[in-house]
């Protein structure tokens, strides 16, 4: 029964399979069948009935034929032929021929894709012939209104063109001959042809216009103002000469022989219409001018720059030199009391040797300057350099006599601040005797002799001669920390005093009833009186917290309510 059911679910399945298999073949079949039938519907003859009422000659007729022929086989032949195909597929899917049709429907869809290519084009020939056809009639006329427009302009204009005259004339010439050769090729059925010669028009007569506009300009450049220019180049530099500038350097009336070969290179590119090359090498020609102008107005400036500095520099030299005297006796002065490294003194002898060599250096440019011979420019050039020299040394100047200055005034604020230090330590013994201390412990004793001798070698090392700072910056800062360690050590050991003997006495209530506590708080007295008070203070803890916790800190917080409503 098992092999059955299969057996009948495998034939089912193979009737389906097939059934589906054969309606999908059907579809395509039937939709190749649509699409054969809207390709012989393509509006082909309409358009190649358009063509009729053109000229039917030359290329327009070539044209026509050979698509009518294209079209005609189309119809006739292959259309036909991918319907015998179709019917043939059809055959092949009844008797379950599913590859065999599969493949054939492949070919048929490849074909007809090529044919809907082909109308495609055939359509898109005709629209182009007919479109310039239509487009040819419309844009002659506008380019013949424009060529009028030219050669009015030519006319009207024709004292602004010089010798270009005539290479204009005869490419207006030649635009006549081109339309002839429109009407010619238009008439002849030759549409095509005809486009390519209204682009080629469009484009000489875009040509022309812009050498009518821009010739009459290149030439007012190349005739007026560029020999204007450098009519006055020539005569700016003769009057620089009479006026003794020197300019052997600017070889000026070479450079302007040079740039009138050029501009005779752009008239007779312009008498070819070679415009665009024309205004490139006029271009390069105004440079020329304008880096000549600009060389000759250089030297102006640098006589006025020359004449008007000179004068400042050399009273700034002296000035400089008078202050670099000053610098060095306030340095010998410095160096009597204050030790200086060498690398300081080296600093000022370098600044020393930098003014003098500037000093010979504008001596012997004030000498060529008297002696003639040297450009302008070139005076300027140097004095430019010896400025921003002057520049270097008078920062490097000040900076050292701010150096000088620091020293005096290092030395000030370590006076200040072994005053303050002594103060402090005078602050630190007077807290000991208002504390009225039984005594003072002897490592305390030895810091205070300690910081005192070390304020004792600031002393001493601010009265050396020469005084060298950095040793005095560090004796300043060994009694800082000594002074500071002293005061802050004072401060604690008071406190602890204090508090030793608070707890003491607070704890007598305690003695008669607890013999431990008797004996912890005798032992505190007895260290107290060795001056032993931090000690002292932890022995009279430990005893009173046997028997009463936190009492310590309660007695604490007293001792500062009282010193708080005290002060």
């Amino acid at each position: 029964m098992e092999f059955v059911a299969i057996s009948a679910l495998l034939v089912i399945g193979g009737l389906t399979y097939t059934y589906v298999h054969r309606k999908r073949l059907y579809k395509q079949i039937d939709q190749l069948e649509q699409w054969k039938i809207s390709l012989m519907n393509r509006p082909v003859p309409e358009e190649l009935s358009k063509i009729k009422s053109l000229n039917m000659m030359g290329e327009t007729e070539q044209l026509f034929e050979k698509w009518r022929n294209e079209w005609d086989d189309i119809v006739a032949v292959q259309l036909p032929n991918i319907e015998e195909k179709l019917f043939d597929i059809e055959e092949a899917v009844v008797k379950y021929r599913f590859m065999k049709a599969k493949e054939a429907l492949r070919q048929t869809e490849q074909q007809l894709r090529e044919i809907e290519g082909n109308i495609q084009r055939i359509l898109l020939e005709l629209q182009e012939l007919v479109g310039s056809e239509e487009k040819n009639r419309e844009e002659i006329e506008q380019l013949k209104e424009k060529y009028r427009h030219v050669k009015k302009a030519m006319l009207t204009q024709r004292h602004t063109f010089g010798r270009t005259e005539a290479a204009l004339e005869a490419r207006l010439n030649e635009l006549q001959q081109q339309f002839q050769s429109f009407e010619q090729l238009t008439t002849e059925g030759n549409y095509l042809a005809a486009r390519e010669v209204v682009l080629l028009i469009q484009n000489e007569l875009n040509e022309l216009n812009r050498f009518i506009e821009h010739i009459p300009l290149l030439l007012s450049d190349v005739q007026v103002e560029i020999p204007a220019q450098l009519d006055n180049i020539i005569e700016g530099y003769r009057e620089l000469l009479e006026k003794e500038y020197v300019l052997d350097h600017l070889p000026v009336e070479k450079e302007v022989e040079a740039i009138r070969g050029k501009v005779s290179e752009v008239l007779a590119l312009l008498e070819t219409l070679a415009v665009d090359e024309a205004e490139k090498l006029l271009r390069e020609v105004q440079e020329d001018v304008d880096t000549l102008y600009d060389l000759l107005e250089k030297e102006v400036y640098a006589e006025r720059f020359v004449h008007e500095e000179t004068e400042k520099i050399e009273q700034t030299l002296y000035d400089l030199e008078e202050e670099t005297k000053e610098t060095r006796d306030e340095t010998l002065f410095v160096q009597q009391s204050y030790h200086l490294s060498q690398s300081d003194l080296d600093k000022y002898r370098q600044i020393e040797k930098q003014v003098q060599q500037l000093m010979k250096r504008f001596m012997l440019i004030q000498k060529k300057m008297i002696e003639g011979g040297l450009a302008y420019s070139l005076i300027r050039e140097e004095l430019e350099e010896i400025l921003a020299q002057i520049a270097t040394v008078k920062e490097k100047h000040a900076q050292f006599r701010e150096h000088l200055y620091a020293l005096r005034k290092d030395e000030l604020a370590a006076r200040e601040k072994l005053a303050e230090m002594k103060k402090q330590l005078s602050e630190a013994i007077r807290l000991v005797k208002k504390s009225k201390l039984p005594g003072l412990p002897e490592s305390y004793m030895l810091q205070v002799s300690e910081a005192r001798e070390s304020l004792t070698r600031v002393s001493l090392t601010l009265d050396g001669k020469p005084l060298n700072m950095e040793a005095v910056h560090q004796a300043l800062d060994e009694a800082i920390v000594s002074v500071q360690n002293v005061y802050d050590q004072t401060k604690e050991m008071i406190e602890q005093a204090q508090l030793a003997e608070s707890v003491i006495q607070y704890g007598n209530r305690y003695r008669r009833r607890f013999h431990a506590v008797n004996a912890g708080l005798e032992e505190a007295e007895q260290l107290f009186r060795r001056y032993e008070y931090e000690l002292a203070l932890q022995k009279a803890i430990a005893a009173v917290e046997q028997v009463e916790e936190g009492a310590f800190e309660r007695i604490r917080q007293w001792l500062k309510e009282n010193e708080s409503t005290t002060q």
